[in-house]
């Protein structure tokens, strides 16, 4: 009677802990929506303008409260054509006597805006600050149904302080590459994003020094091209679904991984108790 209880017992356990161990699966895979904490928490300083660039007084409150920038690209009409809203970094690095070295700089809120917006399904801005210059190439793919970022190129300065020693062969600049289609979205609406990083990488024809690479660090990201009817940004784009399904692939593994390694370990000790009672039950008999 006693080891029948016993086994009783020992199976209302297995079943609470198998529960147990599911609804902490499940608890892991849910999404946190605590912020996090990266190095753009620092808010840089109040907005200003530049001879081509705008802003109206909201946005550059909005700016100054928040920590980005706007740069606005006017075409020759007097429209905007491109408008762009971020807290942006970038990030080099390269080796240096076998020692990983790295430059961080933020792009300035009183960048030099330039850029070209002639064509219906090409157009270009380039942000120039000191020692630096960052193009963004937008297109619109076949039948103009999105838009898209084409090409990104950053250009440093190895005169820049941080740059010392660092050799650049047939180069005046030290330039960084991104080729692969970014954000493609519905032409007419912004894209927006809370976090966009974009990595940068050399071009081999131009000879780079080792270990060369790069990071574009995007906060608070809005964007849009191909505008021309509006001075302000169209309805956005919400990135929110596709960074919710990055962010929860990790979670959802080590949860159903770790429920299943414990339901194998407790199920195979249930097993291995089962079979050692009904042995104790059987050499009893005899």
């Amino acid at each position: 009677m006693a080891r029948r209880v016993a086994s009783v017992y020992l199976n209302c356990l297995i079943i609470c802990a198998t529960t147990t161990v599911l609804v902490s699966a499940l608890t892991l895979n849910q999404a946190t929506t605590k912020p996090r904490h990266t190095k753009f928490s620092t808010p840089s300083t109040d907005s200003s303008g530049s001879p081509v660039t705008s802003a109206s007084n909201a946005a550059q409150n909005k700016a100054a409260d928040s920590g980005v920038a706007y740069y606005r690209l006017i075409s020759r009409m007097g429209a905007t054509c491109i408008l762009l809203k971020t807290d942006a970094v970038v990030e080099v690095n390269y080796t240096l006597h076998d020692l990983e070295e790295q430059v961080s700089a933020f792009i300035p809120e009183k960048a030099l805006i330039e850029g070209e917006c002639k064509e219906e399904d090409k157009a270009t801005m380039r942000i120039s600050w000191t020692g630096y210059s960052l193009i963004i190439n937008f297109a619109k793919t076949p039948g103009g149904e999105r838009w898209y970022i084409s090409l990104i190129r950053l250009s440093a300065s190895p005169d820049l302080p941080g740059f010392h020693g660092v050799s650049i062969p047939r180069k005046s600049s030290i330039e960084l590459y991104h080729r692969n289609m970014l954000i493609p979205t519905p032409v007419g609406k912004s894209y927006s994003c809370n976090e966009v990083e974009v990595p940068l990488e050399t071009d081999e024809d131009d000879n780079p020094p080792p270990g060369l690479k790069g990071t574009l660090l995007l906060r608070l990201l809005q964007v849009q091209p191909f505008m021309y009817k509006s001075e302000d940004f169209e309805p956005a784009h919400e990135c929110k679904r596709q960074r919710a399904f990055r962010d929860e692939t990790a979670p959802i593994a080590v949860g159903s991984t770790l429920a299943v390694a414990v339901l194998v370990t407790i199920s195979g000790y249930g097993v291995y108790r089962y079979f050692k009672v009904k042995n104790v039950q059987y050499n009893t008999m005899e």
